[in-house]
């Protein structure tokens, strides 16, 4: 279990990253996505600003899926 915390760890790090990457680059994109109430900008508007709590969310996930799976007797989840 300590090797999926290290492996957490170092994930959240580059999901900072990549976060910060992410809300650097869609600004560039977005006039291409049409008008500002079109459903494509909106949905790429939103996963700018909430990239970080989603992989951070997928991180915890994972986390925890680890957790089950080394909770179980071997073979069995």
């Amino acid at each position: 279990m300590f090797g999926a915390y290290i492996r957490a760890v170092l994930n959240v790090g580059v999901a900072v990253l990549v976060a910060a990457l992410l809300q650097f680059i869609i600004p560039f994109f977005m006039p291409f996505m049409g008008d500002e109430e079109s459903l494509m900008y909106r949905s790429l508007d939103t996963l700018a600003d909430n990239a970080l709590m989603i992989m951070l969310i997928a991180i915890a996930a994972g986390l925890i899926a680890r957790a089950a799976v080394e909770r179980s007797p071997r073979g069995r989840i």
